[in-house]
């Protein structure tokens, strides 16, 4: 592993108007590792995702990526380093083939990944030809992933992959995140669906209220009873001033 990490994010603050939607963000990815960022609904996951993205604007902080400021950045030229992202809700363009959804995904690289993309998902090798709209809940998570691998990325935020998916396919999904990182891609997931996000992560995140309350290593977070409370068990979640820090 490098000693510099893929993502650095440092008292990152992103609003929308007067609202404040992340609060002073820390979050450290290193080369090959899966973190997940878990958390209740309206938290600030996916503004926090849009942030690294070049989305939206941050009013404070820094994010670097391999040691570069790329807070500032436009989105385009973040894609260009290597930083991709699977968005919620897939965003697949629907009216056009799984081909087409990801030769889009390939840019300037076009198809030269689609064999080894095709390889973590060869059901969307016998789909090539159909229409992405067309397919199952599943397999349009699994279009939305692979159209991001063809850009060939260093690292990959993963946005709430299992959302709206049944048990079984979310089990899959899960798998496909440990393979994509068995490839040599970091990963950021950011996931509702806590255990499963743990279940698969080298470390992990609890956000509340739009900051960090919880760190550690995924499976000491697994087992911790305030995690098992609030995100395995359906109570209220912790106060952000309670910030705590397994060991990580």
């Amino acid at each position: 592993m490098t000693a510099v990490p893929a993502l650095d994010i440092t008292n990152l603050h992103v609003g929308m108007g007067v609202q404040s939607i992340l609060r002073g963000i820390d979050l450290t990815v290193r080369e090959g590792e899966i973190v997940a960022v878990i958390g209740a609904n309206g938290v600030g996951k996916t503004t926090l995702m849009r942030a690294i993205s070049g989305v939206y604007a941050s009013q404070d902080g820094h994010i670097r990526f391999y040691g570069e400021d790329i807070t500032r950045l436009p989105s385009h030229q973040i894609v260009a380093r290597g930083l991709l992202q699977a968005p919620e809700g897939r965003q697949i363009f629907s009216s056009m083939s799984v081909r087409e959804n990801l030769v889009l995904g390939g840019g300037p690289l076009g198809l030269s990944e689609l064999d080894k993309v095709l390889s973590l998902f060869p059901l969307l090798g016998e789909r090539m030809q159909q229409n992405a709209g067309s397919l199952s809940g599943g397999e349009q998570q699994m279009l939305c992933v692979a159209r991001a691998l063809m850009r060939r990325p260093k690292m990959l935020l993963l946005d709430e992959p299992s959302l709206g998916l049944a048990p079984k396919i979310i089990k899959l999904i899960f798998n496909l995140v440990q393979s994509i990182r068995d490839t040599g891609v970091s990963i950021l997931l950011v996931e509702q669906n806590a255990r499963s996000a743990l279940s698969v992560a080298d470390r992990a995140a609890v956000m509340d209220g739009g900051r960090i309350v919880l760190t550690g290593q995924a499976s000491q977070l697994l087992d911790d009873p305030r995690v098992k409370e609030t995100y395995l068990g359906g109570h209220a979640p912790q106060s952000p001033a309670d910030n705590n820090e397994v060991a990580s």
